[in-house]
């Protein structure tokens, strides 16, 4: 009987480190939704916040959706009278902290439509940490009042190739 309960000590043991494992390292992602623009426009925008519920910095990586052919980490800059768009290499969400996504800042370019979405639609993406977790969502394609942000920050991509 005392095997068995090292076994159950053990396992308990372990149960508990992974929990705090996990608690130390998980991302949470709050209200994703991207824009609603017409069919004929090729480059959309995804906003959302991205909570650090760890103690450790958390690098978002990289992003892929089924719907695009091409998904972005970028911000908005100005430079002059004009808005660019600067790609990001990664996101860093600060320990305890969030990074909200939101138009005319920092937002994800959603490029390369494989398909038309309609207000209501869901869009589906993996998020990718640097840590190795990695996160699947669905965004909401939402219309409305952020449309004339949207327009105005997504007027110049002078700085991307092939878009």
């Amino acid at each position: 009987m005392g095997n068995f309960l090292k076994l159950i000590a053990f396992m308990a043991l372990s149960m508990a480190m992974l929990y705090a494992r996990a608690a130390d390292t998980g991302a949470e992602i709050l209200d994703p939704w991207v824009q609603a623009a017409p069919p004929s426009v090729k480059v959309l925008a995804a906003y959302m916040e991205i909570k650090n519920n760890g103690k450790k910095p958390l690098h978002l990586v990289s992003i892929t959706s089924s719907d695009f052919g091409q998904v972005e980490i970028h911000r908005s800059v100005m430079h002059g009278n004009m808005v660019h768009m600067e790609q990001q290499k990664e996101l860093v969400v600060p320990p305890n902290g969030s990074v909200t996504l939101k138009p005319g800042e920092s937002h994800l370019m959603l490029m390369k439509p494989r398909k038309t979405l309609n207000s209501g639609d869901k869009v589906p993406m993996v998020l990718f940490f640097k840590n190795g977790e990695k996160i699947s969502i669905a965004a909401t394609v939402r219309s409305g009042q952020a449309e004339e942000a949207s327009a105005r920050q997504h007027g110049d991509h002078s700085g991307h190739k092939g878009h």
